[in-house]
């Protein structure tokens, strides 16, 4: 962590005075995840450049984003910075309960030349970039809401120990899938096919569902005679669930209702699994020398629908946000500025815990890439690249998108314990235009 010592000690001298808010204690909420650990790591360099201590407060996946919710609905002080996605930052801003960071970022007191905020990708940018019109979300200008910090496209991971032992070719549409799990069941009835998700929250739907829905022609919201309508009960979204469902059916381990991305990690890690397919870091953390997976995990691009010839990939990007109620926004926007800077993203890819950085110097960074083109993470550079070409936010910017998510969560639920799918997706919409 000395470069990164090294780089603040500089900027405290040419730029800002990083000391400004010493002794102030701030609290950073976030998922329990490696993109947190990896700045956790490098807090007391924070600590020791800026005089602020830093509470890190870590929550398990479903559990975080609720208490979110609760504390900024409820205007708490207690939490400083919090950890977000788009989509959560979409039901979040309208009641004014994030901060925009528009003149921290331009205030030259608080944000050091050094920064360059031009340097993360302009795609993260653009979509933490909005505007509330109505109550509703207008994306692509506007205020920024947070800065990127980590971000995720949805890839196949597999083991290929074990398709190469059994024979079995990388699946590339649901159908497929379906009939390779069929396949290693049969050859070997204690490994689980496939990993994914379906606990009944809007997690289990950003990741394996809607990349491979969108490929299948399904939005979850369209415009029709100037309203916005949802098209989750299209006859293509019809097509998608019938296949998907199918696909759990037969692919998913019994405890599909209850699996999240630690099941998924896990399974996978430990071999019980074959395949997953959820955020692409999760296979690289698992290639890492030394553990019982390094050089045995292999990226492919998401399913896609049988009658379409590329794929899709949604894309999560992990974000830091200022609570609109916090009482010391000096000192947290020097932590968010901290967080998200060049040294201490490359600090966090390099150590194997940040893998994808939202900065286009990390990607360009010669250490990091020997470090990612090792033997043992297979093709996970080659097929990061080519995946990002067709990643993009998948779903709609509209305010009422954890609602609508979580209810479609539970409707996969229902459809995978064997209710009729047209009808499910029938009451779906329904419930959603209710609330719209």
């Amino acid at each position: 962590m000395s470069g990164a010592a090294a780089s603040f000690g500089q900027a405290k001298a040419e730029d800002i005075n990083w000391r400004q808010f010493e002794g102030a204690s701030i609290v950073w909420a976030y998922d329990i995840h490696p993109y947190a650990d990896a700045v956790a790591a490098q807090l007391p360099e924070f600590e020791k450049l800026t005089g602020i201590k830093v509470t890190p407060e870590l929550y398990p996946d479903d559990a975080y984003w609720n208490k979110l919710t609760i504390q900024l609905s409820t205007k708490s002080p207690s939490w400083d910075v919090v950890g977000t996605g788009i989509q959560p930052a979409w039901d979040l801003a309208p009641g004014q309960l994030l901060e925009p960071l528009d003149r921290y970022l331009n205030d030259p007191k608080l944000t050091s030349a050094s920064y360059d905020y031009k340097d993360f990708f302009p795609a993260l940018r653009d979509a933490l970039t909005w505007q509330v019109n109505g109550g509703q979300i207008e994306p692509g200008r506007g205020q920024v809401w947070a800065i990127p910090h980590g971000f995720e496209n949805i890839q196949l991971f597999y083991r290929k120990d074990i398709l190469d032992k059994h024979g079995i070719k990388v699946p590339t549409t649901p159908p497929e899938m379906s009939a390779a799990c069929e396949k290693l069941k049969s050859a070997d009835p204690a490994i689980t096919p496939l990993g994914v998700r379906g606990v009944r929250f809007w997690s289990s739907i950003h990741t394996a569902a809607i990349s491979i829905a969108k490929s299948y022609g399904v939005h979850d919201f369209v415009v029709k005679d100037g309203k916005l309508e949802t098209g989750l009960d299209s006859p293509e979204s019809i097509a998608f669930h019938k296949d998907y469902v199918e696909m759990i059916k037969k692919c998913a381990a019994p405890s599909f209702a209850n699996d999240n991305w630690y099941q998924v990690v896990d399974g996978i890690n430990s071999g019980r699994t074959a395949m997953a397919i959820d955020s692409n870091m999760f296979g690289f953390w698992n290639d890492v020398a030394g553990k019982p997976a390094s050089g045995k995990i292999a990226f492919a691009p998401p399913l896609r629908a049988p009658n379409d010839k590329t794929f899709e990939s949604n894309i999560w990007i992990w974000s830091l946000a200022m609570n609109a109620a916090s009482q010391k926004k000096g000192a947290a926007w020097l932590f968010i500025q901290w967080a998200t800077s060049k040294q201490v993203e490359l600090n966090g890819a390099i150590a194997g815990k940040l893998v994808n950085s939202p900065r286009a110097s990390t990607w360009s960074d010669k250490v990091w890439l020997d470090y990612a083109a090792k033997p043992e993470f297979t093709n996970f550079v080659d097929t990061f690249k080519s995946v990002q070409d067709r990643a993009a936010l998948a779903f709609t910017p509209r305010v009422g998108f954890a609602e609508a998510m979580n209810a479609w969560a539970v409707a996969m639920q229902k459809m995978v314990n064997g209710a009729d799918v047209k009808a499910t997706l029938a009451d779906l919409a329904s419930e959603i235009r209710s609330s719209m």
